[in-house]
């Protein structure tokens, strides 16, 4: 599947884009540290020595929703590094136009 690439009909304002990357980055951290503070909640003795029967019966349920955050990682990183390919591939191809363009002294 094909993305459109700054035709007249899509246009890029460049610090819309590196705006967009940086709400990604804050985002992909932020669920990061929610996978820190799920870890914390996992194991036998998370719910103290009484709770150690209730970790019994969660930890499926933790389990579960450790891999969907971890998921969620992932897809974060993933689009903020596509994200920063397609903002040194626009940059780029702005080089390239300006040097066209460009007169010497």
């Amino acid at each position: 599947m094909g993305q459109p690439q700054g035709s007249e009909d899509f246009k890029v304002d460049p610090a819309e884009l590196a705006a967009h990357r940086n709400t990604i980055d804050y985002l992909g951290q932020r669920v990061a540290l929610t996978g820190s503070a799920a870890d914390a909640a996992m194991g036998d003795e998370a719910f103290g020595l009484v709770g150690i029967p209730l970790a019994a019966i969660c930890a499926t349920v933790q389990s579960l929703a450790r891999s969907a955050i971890e998921s969620a990682v992932e897809a974060s990183a993933d689009h903020a590094d596509r994200v920063h390919t397609w903002q040194q591939r626009k940059r780029m191809q702005e080089d390239e136009f300006k040097s066209l363009f460009k007169v010497e002294d």
